[in-house]
């Protein structure tokens, strides 16, 4: 089963309201009007549906079919009649692709692999833009379960999309954006989260192995350093 289908039920939907990180986004892109944009890793359309109020039609590639249906189903509950959506992964999508979009965009997604990507994703848009770890995220929570299973958080990659940038001297624009927020979760949702992670990171465990970590509801405090990288 795709680990993604397994967390789209729990993980975050689309919020009318932009948050912090968004408004900063938006607000660096300037007018979408009458742009095309394609929204790679776009999940549940956390980010999907704000572009496509701002923009004249969006694209949401993902290889997480459960992920769109929530994307599919908010965008009809809030009327948003302008986005399309791909159930391929990244690689599929852009070896089949011939548009040419305006705004190629990545949010929290780990669909850039390799230098091959990188290339593809630069090619899809004549403007890019790419959020993403630019630390490892902090979790009360996960952390010390972390450390008892021998892993760590593996959504931020010492070599990503910036490094190649770097190396073949693009320029592009940059900025941090720090993160602290709070996540209340009863036992067993906690315990659900756990075992996704731990999945994604290769390790099997089981609800028992887990029980000396969560007591009863679960306060996590999550910190994050998220970069923005704009490439023109």
């Amino acid at each position: 089963m795709n680990l993604w289908n397994k967390k789209a039920k729990s993980y975050a939907r689309y919020n009318p309201d932009l948050n912090e990180i968004q408004k900063a986004t938006f607000a660096k892109l300037g007018s979408l009007q009458g742009k095309s944009v394609v929204d790679i890793g776009c999940g549940s359309g956390v980010w999907t549906l704000h572009l496509a109020q701002k923009a004249k039609s969006v694209l949401g590639v993902d290889s997480s079919s459960a992920m769109l249906e929530i994307l599919q189903e908010d965008a009809k509950t809030h009327a948003i009649t302008n986005v399309k959506t791909l159930n391929l992964d990244f690689e599929n999508f852009y070896k089949n692709n011939n548009t040419k979009f305006d705004l190629a965009f990545l949010s929290m997604s780990p669909a850039l692999q390799n230098e091959k990507d990188y290339k593809a994703f630069l090619s899809l848009a004549s403007k890019k833009v790419y959020l993403g770890w630019a630390s490892r995220r902090k979790s009360s929570f996960l952390d010390p379960i972390f450390e008892h299973f021998n892993t760590h958080f593996k959504g931020f990659y010492e070599e990503d999309l910036q490094g190649f940038l770097n190396a073949q001297n693009i320029s592009y624009e940059y900025e941090i954006f720090n993160e602290t927020r709070v996540v209340k979760r009863d036992k067993e949702s906690a315990i659900e989260n756990a075992l996704w992670h731990l999945s994604m990171n290769g390790v099997n465990a089981n609800k028992q192995e887990l029980e000396s970590f969560i007591k009863d509801e679960v306060e996590e405090i999550i910190e994050a350093k998220i970069k923005l990288l704009i490439i023109d």
